[in-house]
């Protein structure tokens, strides 16, 4: 009986450290996980930042149909696209 006893309460320790330990390990993945979401969050606001700048100064879009800058305006248009779908 007191056998049983011991192995019971070295079971529920063990559990409770396992568990405490794995709490505070979700705790960290989702502290990171947020800090990511800010990232992007604010790489995307930068991103339409230059973009509209960039449109700004070609109001003609002359540069935006030039083959070379305009594959800038593509890649850029194309990232704010791929960033809007992981939100």
């Amino acid at each position: 009986m007191i056998l049983a006893i011991i192995l019971l309460s070295l079971l529920a320790i063990s559990l409770g450290y396992s568990t405490f330990n794995l709490l505070k390990k979700l705790e960290t993945y989702e502290e990171q996980i947020e800090k990511s979401d800010e990232w992007i969050l604010s790489t995307e606001v930068e991103l339409r930042k230059i973009l509209d700048a960039m449109e700004a100064i070609d109001s003609k879009g002359v540069f935006e149909n030039d083959d070379e800058v305009g594959q800038t305006f593509l890649q850029l248009k194309k990232t704010i696209n791929s960033i809007e779908k992981l939100l």
